[in-house]
């Protein structure tokens, strides 16, 4: 009995080193099939050059990921498709206004399954992350922006509790960038203004709420904003991912932590039990 107790508990601490080394890190990853609509509201403001003015439009915009395989680096290649409508008909931007076809999008993406950082592979070089990543620290993140084509510092500003989940709060504040999409040819510049808030343990997003407004130079001291974009997670989308967020967040503490420690507690038990019994 003796050695039997302590080759269990030998046993025990050893799986658990192997769960939280070897098997646990691939379960952590951003797994092959990964699929996510994440819906948002908000308002397209567009400048009038007759009437000098811009003239709002209420919208819907879906943001649709879809991985499409793993690639020999190990890294998730994501499909994102941007499409954006008419909040109350549904007709597309793009019927509306033909300007504002370029609101719309379809990228690939290469992701680093385990950082959630951009790596070459894509449809062109990005840096900076793609998402948060598991165990999100309260520091400062570069974020890549399609819209500058360049990375942002997203900065850690505070705590926040969204359905009973406790959220870091991150923004990006960035001004002046060169709006390299500019149509029309004149001198254009880009403001962005993100709230991300995200589960800190699984990294999961649970609000996010971003404005961009372009800003044309159309003098030598005028400077007019000629779009502004606004677009917020609605409530249902936040309640998903809430929701999503708490699942995920019980579950790395279960399979690293709780479980991890319950394991090796009951590893050196067994182990003791086994030396201190005569027999």
């Amino acid at each position: 009995m003796r050695r039997i107790l302590v080759s269990l508990g030998a046993v025990l601490l050893v799986f658990a080193l192997v769960w939280l080394y070897l098997i646990f890190p691939g379960m952590a990853k951003l797994p092959a099939d990964y699929e996510k609509v994440y819906r948002f509201e908000g308002t397209v403001q567009v400048f009038n050059p007759a009437t000098g003015t811009l003239v709002p439009i209420n919208t819907k915009m879906d943001r649709t990921l879809n991985a499409t395989e793993v690639n020999d680096n190990d890294a998730l290649i994501l499909q994102q498709v941007i499409k954006f409508t008419e909040s109350t008909s549904g007709v597309p931007l793009s019927a509306i206004n033909p300007a504002l076809a370029a609101l719309d999008s379809t990228e690939t993406y290469a992701v680093d399954r385990t950082t959630r950082a951009n790596v070459a592979g894509g449809d062109k070089s990005r840096s900076g992350q793609f998402t948060f990543p598991a165990d999100t620290q309260q520091e400062t993140y570069q974020f890549w922006s399609a819209t500058t084509g360049s990375s942002l510092p997203a900065t850690f500003v505070g705590e926040e509790t969204i359905n009973g989940v406790k959220v870091y709060v991150f923004k990006i504040d960035s001004k002046g960038n060169a709006y390299p999409n500019a149509a029309n040819g004149a001198p254009q510049t880009v403001d962005v203004a993100t709230t991300i808030k995200v589960e800190p343990v699984s990294g999961t997003p649970v609000y996010t709420t971003s404005k961009t407004t372009i800003i044309m130079q159309a003098g030598a001291t005028t400077f007019i904003p000629v779009l502004i974009n606004e677009s917020t997670f609605t409530q249902a989308t936040v309640d998903e991912a809430a929701d999503e967020a708490a699942s995920n967040r019980s579950l790395i503490l279960w399979a690293s932590v709780y479980g991890f420690w319950a394991a090796i507690g009951l590893g050196v038990i067994l182990v003791l039990i086994g030396f201190l019994k005569k027999s």
